[in-house]
């Protein structure tokens, strides 16, 4: 496999000529991902008719988000392979056949994470028992931090799951899942090196906000005269515009260097020679012979 300072040198490559509507098409995701997050009601209405259309908003809302999200990791796979970029691929998760497979794909992920945060939720459960009968010792806190790493490890494993349901139309989302654990067999740590290679654009405006909290909450313990709270407020305005600045660059080269790294995983081969025993199978049940009418 290639490393990860390749990886995110091809995916450089590919962004080059492309900034623009890479970009944009972060700021339309946005921009509807909100619209859509102000559909939920505020209203505290406890009608039965008001209380069925909000979950029914709500609903709407989570669905088309992850329909949305999904196009979107899509929009960047296309872009490093060279195809034509237009925004309407931003829904292309809305597609005959892919619309459902998507949905499907996000809530069995979902369920297989609940399922890895299981041991985790039971553990806190014992802690918080134990903590009333004053019986907490090392291993009660150290424990849950080592179990919490479970499901971030599980979910690096199913990141490619939605990469194969692009390229792989008639595969189902539970198959997609299965692939994408094969895929990423011994490369779960790979992936997450490639995650840590990113964390150093957001150390500056990480700083700042949290000087600027730190002032702001030490001038009013203090009944300061506002000067420190004045400081700390600019400096968060400060690290949130740097912030989405640095997002604006740092979001497509982080999602194409991960469709770069799914190219780099070889998944056809993988995906075929699934296809290929699954196949055999049902070949070998329908040639299985019949039992003889003398047996």
């Amino acid at each position: 496999m290639k490393t990860i300072r390749t990886i995110k040198r091809e995916a450089k490559a590919a962004l080059k000529g492309h900034w623009g509507i890479a970009i944009g098409i972060l700021i339309i995701m946005y921009l509807i991902t909100g619209a859509l997050n102000l559909v939920a009601p505020t209203e505290n209405n406890y009608d039965s008719t008001a209380i069925v259309l909000s979950i029914l908003s709500v609903l709407i809302a989570v669905f088309v988000t992850l329909s949305i999200s999904t196009g979107f990791v899509w929009f960047y796979l296309r872009l490093f392979d060279g195809e034509s970029l237009k925004v309407v691929n931003l829904f292309d998760a809305f597609k005959k056949g892919m619309y459902l497979k998507a949905i499907w794909a996000n809530i069995l992920i979902a369920l297989l994470l609940i399922m890895w945060s299981l041991p985790t939720i039971i553990l806190a459960i014992v802690i918080s028992i134990a903590a009333a009968a004053n019986m907490l010792s090392f291993w009660y806190l150290i424990v849950p931090v080592l179990l919490m790493l479970l499901p971030i490890i599980k979910t690096l494993g199913y990141e490619q799951t939605f990469y194969l349901i692009k390229d792989n139309p008639t595969i189902s989302a539970y198959q997609a899942v299965k692939t994408s654990v094969v895929l990423m067999k011994n490369k779960r740590m790979k992936l997450f090196l490639t995650y840590l290679s990113f964390i150093g654009w957001m150390i500056v405006p990480l700083i700042l906000l949290a000087y600027g909290t730190y002032l702001a909450i030490i001038d009013f313990m203090r009944n300061g005269d506002g000067i420190e709270a004045i400081i700390g407020v600019g400096l968060i305005l400060l690290g949130m515009f740097i912030g989405m600045i640095v997002c604006l660059y740092v979001i497509p080269y982080f999602q194409t260097t991960m469709a770069s790294f799914y190219r780099s995983l070889q998944p056809k081969e993988v995906v075929e020679s699934s296809n290929d025993n699954r196949q055999t199978e049902s070949l070998n049940d329908t040639n299985e012979p019949e039992p003889s009418r003398d047996e």
